[in-house]
């Protein structure tokens, strides 16, 4: 097994949208190859370009049509078209917006605090403590063609981590409406072996804290912090 490679991970931005799950309302469920469901379960009306899965499916779909009722999604189109069968009532679960980051020679890192205090007895060390706790520090390097999107485009990293233009619409990663705008960073590691399992390392509640543009090279480092004191782990067993 080597060791982790970053040429082998994706790195995505994505914020906090999570409406509630709906399901398929068919009764006769769909085939591979169906792109338009019919659906119930939804809350609120979804949006054309918002992703969603099929539990037990791990493709992402984005809906490229769908019909409201009452101000209620009850009919999606899919783009692609499905590649497996569905059946009635199968939960639909939106995706949070999401969007990849170039980091092309670029790296990301990030740092945990683990603060101690160290207590004396007469100028001896005697015992210790835990002190205040520390948010993770972030860096990531990335490469940029531009800084802000045009309408109708895939919003830019900066759209993304200010929340404006073409990211106006994304939501806060926080909890707390509150706190200021936040987004998550994950990465997907996928070794090339053969039958070797991924791994998804989320960065929760990203606030960037600084940006440093090189034009000649066409890279932004960006610093900042998460408000976790240590990133979510998780192993994807191999398929």
């Amino acid at each position: 097994m080597s060791q982790f490679d970053l040429k082998n991970a994706n790195v995505y931005i994505q914020d906090g949208y999570a409406p509630a799950d709906g399901a398929v309302n068919n009764a006769a469920g769909y085939n591979i190859g169906d792109s338009v469901i019919a659906v119930d379960g939804f809350t609120a009306a979804l949006a054309v370009g918002d992703v969603v899965k099929f539990t037990g499916d791990d493709t992402r779909y984005t809906i490229t049509a769908k019909t409201d009722t009452l101000g209620v999604t009850t009919s999606i189109t899919v783009s692609p078209v499905l590649v497996a069968a569905l059946v009635d009532n199968q939960v639909i679960v939106v995706q949070p917006h999401r969007l990849e980051v170039v980091i092309g020679e670029g790296n990301i890192t990030w740092s945990e605090f683990k603060a101690r205090e160290y207590k004396l007895n007469r100028g001896k060390l005697n015992t210790v403590r835990n002190g205040d706790e520390q948010p993770v520090d972030v860096r990531m390097d990335f490469e940029w063609e531009f800084l802000k999107a045009s309408t109708g485009e895939t919003p830019t990293i900066e759209d993304a981590l200010k929340k404006r233009g073409e990211a106006a619409a994304w939501v806060s990663s926080a909890t707390d409406p509150c706190e200021p705008y936040a987004v998550d960073i994950l990465i997907v590691y996928a070794p090339e072996c053969e039958n070797v399992d991924s791994e998804e390392i989320l960065l929760a509640d990203f606030r960037y804290e600084q940006l440093d543009h090189d034009g000649d090279a066409g890279t932004i480092s960006c610093t900042g912090k998460c408000n976790i004191l240590e990133p979510t782990v998780t192993r994807v067993a191999a398929a």
